[in-house]
C-alpha cells in the first residue's frame, strides 16, 4: 500500500506555523480543516482492508484481435462511504469497452464492473495485478493498493479460411488386401449391385428380399493421406542478412506462423492425420487430432538467429512412410539444403517446401506495388528447383504481395 501525503504535510506545518506566529483566526480554521483531512486518511486506511475485489476473465484462449471481458466484483464490508479508481491490469493489454474506472462504495454493498480487452499479438500473455487508488477530494492526499494476482491468457494466431487439397492420397491396389479401411465411405450409399463374393454385411437383405438376388451396397469411395509438417522459425547458419530484416523478423515470423495455422486447421478440419513439428528455440512436437492444440502451440514458438536446431538435424531423425506428403516451411533456403529435400523426397509420397522470406497480403485487401525484391541467390535458388517439379519436390517462393490461397494454388 502506497501513501502520498506530501501535501497534507505541507499545508500542516504552514498553517500550524503561521498561526502560532500570527494568532489570526483564519489560520485556526486552516489547522482545524487540516485536522478533518488527517481523520479522513486514518478512516481510508481503516476501510481499505474492508474491500475485498475478485477478478474473472471469460476466455484464457484467444485469437489474435478477439474480445474478452475481464470481470471485477467487488465487495465493502465497511461502514464509511468511500470514492475509489480501478486500475483493471498492470500489464500491457487493448481495452476496448469501459463500464466504469470510478466507483461509490456504500457501506456493506457489492458491485460489479466489466471490462472489455484483446491483444493485437499471439503468445503467452500474464495478467498480472490490478490496484485500487483512493483520492482525498481537496487533493490532499492520496492512496494506492495493488492486488498481486495473475491470469495466462494463450492468444492463439490468425488464421485464413482456405482450401488445401494438395496432399498426396493413400490408394488401394488392385486385387491385395490391407490393414487399412482406406476407400469405402460407409456413410454414404452410392447405390445396390449383384453379389460377388463380399462380405455378408455388405448385402442390403431387404432390397435382395425384394428384387430375388443377392445384392450389396456400393459405397462411395474416398482417401485419407498423412500429412507431416516442418515449420523451421530458425535461420540457416551461413545466411547474412541486413540489420532492416532482423527488425522486422518477428513480423516476417508471425506471417509463417499465420500460414502453418491455416493449413493445419483445414487438413485437420478435413480429419487428415497432421503431425506438426516446429523448429526454433526448441523443437516443439503435436500429433493431437484437435486443431486447437496445434494452435495452442504456435501460439507460443520464437524462432532464434543461433540456434542448435536446424533442419537438416530434424528431419533426419524422422522416420517417413511412403504415402507422407510433408510440407516444410520456412523463413530463408539454401542451395546447401537440395540434397536434403531429394533425400526426404525418395522416402515420402509428395515434398513441398514453402519459402517465407517476408508477409503475405491480408485476402481482404487489394495488390498493391510492392518494393520487396527477394534476394538474389534465393531467386536463382527457385529457377533451380524448377527443374525438380515433375519428381513432386515443389518449392514455392512466397512473396508478400500474395495470399494464402494465391500460395496453395501456386502448387499443383
Amino acid at each position: 500500500m502506497r501513501v502520498r501525503k506530501k501535501p497534507l504535510v505541507i499545508l500542516t506545518i504552514f498553517s500550524v506555523a503561521v498561526w502560532i506566529l500570527t494568532q489570526n483566526n483564519i489560520f485556526l480554521l486552516m489547522v482545524f480543516f487540516t485536522a478533518t483531512r488527517w481523520l479522513d486518511l486514518f478512516l481510508t486506511l481503516k476501510a481499505i482492508p474492508k474491500i475485498k475485489i475478485e477478478r474473472h476473465i471469460t476466455k484464457t484462449r484467444l485469437f489474435v484481435d478477439e474480445k474478452a471481458e475481464m470481470i471485477y466484483e467487488i465487495s465493502y464490508s465497511g461502514l464509511l462511504r468511500i470514492s475509489m479508481k480501478l486500475n483493471p491490469s498492470l500489464s500491457p493489454v487493448r481495452f476496448f469497452k469501459k463500464d466504469t474506472e470510478e466507483i461509490s462504495l456504500r457501506p456493506s454493498s457489492s458491485e460489479k464492473l466489466v471490462f472489455i480487452f484483446s491483444f493485437g499479438t499471439r503468445g503467452r500473455k500474464i495478467l498480472k495485478g490490478f490496484s485500487i487508488k483512493i483520492e482525498d477530494t481537496f487533493a490532499t492526499f492520496s492512496v494506492e493498493k495493488e492486488f498481486n494476482v495473475e491470469d495466462e491468457v494463450i492468444v492463439f494466431p490468425e488464421y485464413v479460411p482456405i482450401e488445401f487439397y494438395k496432399e498426396a492420397l493413400k490408394e488401394l491396389l488392385p486385387g491385395r488386401k490391407s490393414h487399412q479401411r482406406l476407400l469405402d465411405d460407409n456413410t454414404m450409399l452410392k447405390g445396390l449391385r449383384d453379389y460377388n463374393g463380399e462380405p455378408m454385411n455388405r448385402i442390403h437383405w431387404k432390397a435382395s428380399a425384394k428384387y430375388g438376388k443377392l445384392l450389396v451396397k456400393e459405397h462411395d469411395h474416398t482417401a485419407l493421406g498423412r500429412v507431416k509438417i516442418f515449420l523451421d522459425l530458425n535461420l540457416p547458419k551461413d545466411v547474412q542478412l541486413g540489420e532492416v530484416w532482423k527488425e522486422l523478423r518477428r513480423y516476417y515470423e508471425d506471417e509463417a506462423v499465420r500460414f502453418v495455422a491455416s493449413v493445419v486447421k483445414d487438413l485437420k478440419e478435413r480429419h487428415t492425420p497432421v503431425e506438426l513439428t516446429v523448429i526454433g528455440e526448441e523443437i516443439w512436437k503435436n500429433r493431437d487430432r484437435d486443431w486447437v492444440m496445434d494452435f495452442e502451440l504456435l501460439a507460443t514458438v520464437r524462432g532464434t538467429d543461433n540456434s542448435r536446431f536446424d533442419t537438416k538435424s530434424v528431419l533426419e531423425t524422422v522416420v517417413f512412410d511412403p504415402s507422407d506428403t510433408v510440407l516444410l516451411f520456412c523463413v530463408h533456403l539454401t542451395e546447401q539444403e537440395l540434397p536434403l529435400l531429394l533425400r526426404v523426397r525418395s522416402q515420402v509420397s509428395k515434398l513441398i517446401v514453402f519459402v517465407i522470406p517476408y508477409g503475405l497480403r491480408d485476402p481482404n485487401t487489394k495488390p498493391f506495388r510492392s518494393y520487396l525484391l527477394m534476394r538474389k541467390d534465393l531467386l536463382d535458388l527457385l529457377e533451380k528447383v524448377k527443374l525438380l517439379e515433375e519428381n513432386h519436390v515443389i518449392v514455392r517462393g512466397v512473396r508478400e504481395n500474395m495470399t494464402v490461397q494465391e500460395v496453395v494454388e501456386s502448387v499443383p
